[in-house]
């Protein structure tokens, strides 16, 4: 990286030679200007990174030095101000932050405040963006020719695509920096492009801009869950985009996307590791072998038929896979008991929910399957457990596992009964309905049951096909 380029703005040499002095430790290049006039076309030609300035013995006042210097050109207008004064002076001060100054320093703190603050800022406002492709994506040729206009002019390299589909066609030959996508468009829109790049590892570390005329706040919970960076409302000037793209290129949110890709992969071994639990708590008993894969496949299946997005079924698979988590704080003498249970034991397995729930708790980041691992035993009555809710005040995701487990319980074989076959299953499913389960609940199962593929019925109880997402 070129050495940053910092000019003085100031008609006292002493304290110019004095900052100069501070700013020796940085190594930057640094200029002079006794006063802002000819501060843009100096700034241009120089490309500087950052403006110091003291204009307390100026003509004009600190005010004055945006509204009559800076805002006239884009290119200065992306500069950050450092303003140094007295802070006897309250009322410039007030004036002058009420403009678009990035810092203010007393001419007191200088000597201590100084250079950490020239190298947050340049860090944060650095140019290091100038040159980085943008793809834009957006339906209007109006729009896409206005953003590339006025992106080019502030250095960029811009693609641009009509739709989703197009968009993926050039970033099969060049990789962009930044998307900036309109949400509403033909073929594939943004949210499908944003749900397709989030699943690649080779794109979804690539920040995603949204843009839209609709405050849609699903949507903006949609792409901000797949990863969308910023969510622009339009219409938006020039100098919003701006501010928007600086902050994303800054040190800060590149320092903020390295430590997000880490924790999502920290996230993703933590919940291969407690689902390989889970599968070693079912490997010790034949009889509830691959129950909760199964179970799994059901919720993710009556999710996805009730219209769930690709992130609700990808998080009802995490779901059905952890739901029986809590067995894991149950004696083995009583998890595997062969015969009926007595009252006492009976007790305790009905701990595993709340057992589950206090282990899913202590990780923020599936901390949204809690309601299915808490109430998947509660009942539409009242009658279930641990907490004893009823009808709507049961989650929803809850009364479908509640669906799903039932039927996987009904299909499988115990020690004291063979698994049903499928319409007998069906049909206790069906007689429990409204007490025991959520009515709403069976009827999507039902209808999702009767999708081609769904089930594959055996000789002997029924297996899911694992092809049915």
């Amino acid at each position: 990286m070129d050495k940053p380029r910092i000019l003085l703005v100031d008609d006292d040499a002493h304290n110019r030679s004095t900052i100069k002095n501070i700013l020796s430790v940085i190594k930057a290049d640094v200029f002079e200007l006794t006063s802002e006039r000819g501060l843009v076309p100096f700034s241009e030609e120089k490309g500087i990174d950052l403006i110091i300035a003291d204009l307390k013995r100026s003509p004009y006042t600190e005010s004055d030095f945006y509204h009559k210097s800076i805002p006239k050109k884009t290119f200065t207008q992306s500069i950050p101000v450092i303003l140094v004064g007295s802070s006897e002076l309250n009322t410039d001060i007030k004036r002058a932050m009420a403009g678009r100054a990035a810092a203010y320093l007393d001419i007191a703190e200088t000597q201590a405040r100084l250079v950490p603050l020239v190298e947050k800022l340049i860090n944060r406002y650095s140019k290091t963006e100038t040159g980085k492709k943008i793809l834009v994506v957006d339906d209007s040729k109006a729009v896409r020719l206005m953003l590339e206009e006025g992106l080019l002019k502030e250095g960029y390299q811009v693609l641009t695509a009509e739709n989703g589909k197009k968009a993926l066609e050039v970033m099969g030959n060049v990789r962009p920096d930044l998307i900036l996508s309109d949400v509403y468009m033909p073929e594939m829109n943004g949210l499908e492009l944003c749900e397709c790049l989030h699943e690649s590892p080779f794109y979804s570390s690539i920040p995603f801009v949204v843009m839209s005329t609709e405050n849609n706040a699903q949507n903006m919970k949609q792409m901000l869950q797949y990863g969308a960076a910023a969510f622009i409302i339009k219409p938006f000037n020039l100098d919003q985009l701006m501010m928007t793209l600086n902050k994303i290129f800054s040190y800060e949110f590149l320092l903020l996307l390295k430590e997000k890709e880490r924790l999502d992969g920290e996230q993703k071994l933590l919940i291969a590791g407690i689902t390989s639990l889970v599968k070693a708590l079912e490997a010790r008993d034949k009889y509830t072998r691959g129950h909760s894969d199964r179970v799994s496949l059901i919720l993710a299946g009556l999710v996805k038929h009730s219209g769930g997005s690709k992130y609700d079924i990808e998080r009802a698979l995490i779901a059905g896979r952890l739901h029986d988590i809590g067995k894991i704080g149950v004696r083995d003498n009583i998890l595997l008991k062969p015969g009926r249970l007595s009252d006492e034991e009976f007790y305790q397995i009905k701990q595993h929910p709340s057992i589950g729930a206090s282990i899913i708790q202590t990780i923020p980041s599936i901390s949204d399957i809690l309601p299915v691992i808490r109430s998947h035993h509660e009942r539409i009555d009242g009658k279930g457990y641990p907490e004893g809710l009823a009808a709507q005040d049961i989650p929803l995701w809850a009364r479908m596992t509640a669906v799903a487990d039932t039927y996987d319980a009904l299909t499988t074989d115990r020690p004291y009964r063979k698994g049903m076959r499928y319409h007998q299953a069906l049909e206790v499913i069906s007689a429990v309905s409204g007490t025991q389960l959520c009515s709403d609940c069976v009827e999507l199962f039902f209808d999702w049951c009767r999708q081609e593929d769904t089930i594959s019925v055996r000789e002997e109880g029924s297996e899911l096909n694992g092809d049915i997402l």
